[in-house]
């Protein structure tokens, strides 16, 4: 295991919560340098089997809580902090995985984080429609394990989405989750710190910080005045409007990357006595008795644990591993458990729906700007100050919502953000390229080329979970289905970004600069002179990958027939189970799931608040 840096303390200076280092600059380069070397060399596991391996068969008493949380990320960490303040509750929280570290602090480096022991390391079944250069047509599906979740690995967007997406939810008969009626815990989370935003629509005085950055690209105003010029809009895209253009907010603190577990956990460890969060602790099963969670059992250091939980098992590990251990624990589609030798505790379509953002990766721009990649050490003297590549995740500046075929008409369907990466992460690594796209990919240079990932935010294509085996050391199969939707509208709106794409690199500000088309499509080339489109449609086939946004594999309804939880997203027909997470949205949203996750846990810590406290029925 690679020693955690122990050498230097980050100190926060309360008058401008600037970062400042006890020791020399040299030290931290040290450090950097030897995780972004562990991370090179870094093998993902394939299965679980070092998590669940055991030396003693029986089984020890953890103890007994008021609730116990699986899963410390995104969801779960907010969950925690809140039921924890009421001092009567004792609250468990069980992590997967390890505790986020001064590498992970820094948002640049999650390009590397994600090939470390903070991914789970799953890849999707192999696609029919989508992931054609990558090895055996197989996506990576980053998914994060740690405190924080995939907050850790994550790109760190504070994007809300569009009030259209709630307001969506609450048509399909679920009431209290329309737009109005989540805009109030958007705002309890957040503390906006950047000047220029719609006042109305953000919070202050949250535990999430909230901020612009400054890696300043030397593309950002050429790019940002084309896109003006095509009719896209300065706005804040978490205010009233989303189409248009803007600084990305991120959940940054000054040059410190913000996750769910250093914002919400990790402040109140030492002090939040009846709190108690055990990490490397693998949760197996959910515990029954008839229809009623009673606790779960977990592995930890090669021993079984058993707590119970007097009032609600909360699952908040994500849209991979709640419905993994739901089906696990006998809840899932009958005939699936029943042909994996589980017994069946609540027939629920769980994983029978698999819905993710298919981003196309392929789109390089060259131009004749050149920047200046730095080393390790001046861009941690930079980030030591708030400046420079590596405050802000992929060195990212630009996001645009658009739509493709309504411009300027709300709500947007695609989603462009430009990278302006001067520094070079393996991208066979990265994407799980094959040999061909592996050696294109070599060829792009990063300090004259900007990347544009272009992402389909509503698409149609429905994929799926299911269990391997009955086995917890086994992986679920994951198949998002990309690009699988019956009339192609999938693949024709990331096609009509790229158009949008190219009809920018035409106007005058890029041309400025000698913004040209460099990505190609090797296996697609044979397509060029007979149809442009077809040339398209084939390279997006080839480099479509996930955003990492999968969800409503658990999702929410008002029937257990064609859903899982509830309106206060209590497991259909099981009493004191819940989910709490991405996979429990009825449908994805037109953003980045992490601030709508955490409005999601702030209303429910508020439902069970109310249904203990008050005795109300929620």
């Amino acid at each position: 295991m690679f020693l955690k840096f122990l050498s230097f303390v980050l100190l926060v200076n309360a008058s401008n919560g600037a970062l400042v280092y006890r020791d020399d600059i040299d030290t931290l380069v040290d450090y950097v340098n030897d995780y972004i070397n562990y991370t090179n060399y870094y093998t993902l596991p394939t299965d679980n089997s070092d998590s669940v391996s055991v030396i003693d068969e029986t089984i020890y008493e953890h103890g007994s809580y008021d609730f116990v949380i699986v899963g410390g990320g995104t969801a779960g960490s907010l969950l925690a902090r809140r039921l924890s303040e009421v001092s009567d509750w004792k609250v468990l929280v069980l992590e997967a995985g390890s505790n986020g570290n001064d590498f992970t602090d820094i948002p640049f480096m999650n390009l590397f984080t994600r090939n470390s022991e903070f991914n789970w390391g799953y890849k999707t079944v192999p696609q029919s429609n989508s992931c054609f250069g990558m090895v055996n047509k197989q996506c990576v599906y980053p998914t994060g394990k740690g405190l924080g979740g995939t907050s850790i690995i994550g790109d760190s967007v504070y994007a809300r989405g569009n009030r259209a997406d709630l307001d969506e939810w609450e048509s399909l008969g679920l009431d209290g989750w329309g737009y109005e009626d989540l805009l109030p815990y958007y705002k309890k989370t957040e503390k906006i710190e950047i000047e220029d935003y719609e006042k109305d629509y953000h919070g202050t005085d949250g535990l999430l910080r909230v901020n612009y950055t400054y890696p300043n690209p030397l593309d950002y105003d050429a790019y940002l005045e084309a896109s003006q010029l095509s009719g896209l809009k300065s706005l804040d895209y978490n205010g009233k409007n989303q189409i248009g253009i803007s600084k990305f907010q991120w959940t940054v603190a000054f040059n410190t990357k913000v996750t769910a577990g250093n914002a919400f956990l990790t402040p109140i460890l030492d002090t939040q006595t009846n709190l108690e969060v055990v990490l490397n602790a693998f949760v197996t099963n959910i515990n029954f008795s008839d229809l009623k969670a009673t606790g779960v059992q977990f592995v930890k250091d090669g021993k079984k644990y058993r707590a119970t939980a007097s009032k609600e098992v909360i699952l908040s590990a994500g849209p991979i591993n709640s419905p993994q251990l739901l089906m696990l624990s006998g809840v899932g589609p009958k005939n699936e458990l029943e042909e994996l030798g589980i017994k069946v505790v609540k027939d629920l379509p769980v994983g029978v729906e698999l819905v993710d953002h298919p981003v196309y990766v392929g789109l390089y721009i060259r131009t004749n700007l050149t920047a200046d990649p730095g080393t390790v050490k001046s861009n941690l003297e930079g980030w030591t100050k708030g400046l420079g590549y590596y405050t802000t995740v992929f060195s990212a500046d630009n996001i645009a919502f658009i739509n493709t075929k309504n411009p300027g008409v709300e709500p947007p369907n695609a989603e462009i953000l430009t990278i302006n990466n001067p520094t070079s992460v393996p991208p066979a690594t990265f994407y799980n390229l094959n040999d061909n796209y592996t050696t294109l990919f070599s060829t792009f240079n990063t300090l004259t080329d900007f990347l544009v990932y272009c992402i389909n935010l509503q698409p149609k294509s429905r994929g799926w979970l299911k269990l391997k085996s009955n086995n917890p050391a086994d992986f679920p199969l994951i198949n998002p289905a990309y690009l699988s939707d019956a009339n192609d509208e999938d693949i024709q709106v990331l096609y009509e970004s790229i158009q949008f794409v190219l009809n920018l690199t035409k106007s005058e500000p890029l041309q400025a600069i000698n913004a040209t088309v460099v990505a190609q499509a090797p296996d697609c080339e044979y397509l060029r002179e007979e149809s442009e489109k077809e040339y398209w449609y084939c390279a997006i086939r080839s480099l479509t990958s996930t955003l990492y946004h999968p969800s409503t594999t658990t999702k929410m309804g008002t029937s257990e027939s064609n859903s899982v939880v509830d309106v206060n997203m209590k497991v259909h027909g099981i009493s004191n189970l819940r989910v709490v997470d991405a996979g429990s949205m009825p449908k994805l949203v037109r953003g980045h799931p992490l601030a709508v996750i955490w409005a999601m846990a702030e209303k429910i810590a508020d439902a069970i608040k109310e249904k203990y406290i008050n005795n109300l029925e929620v």
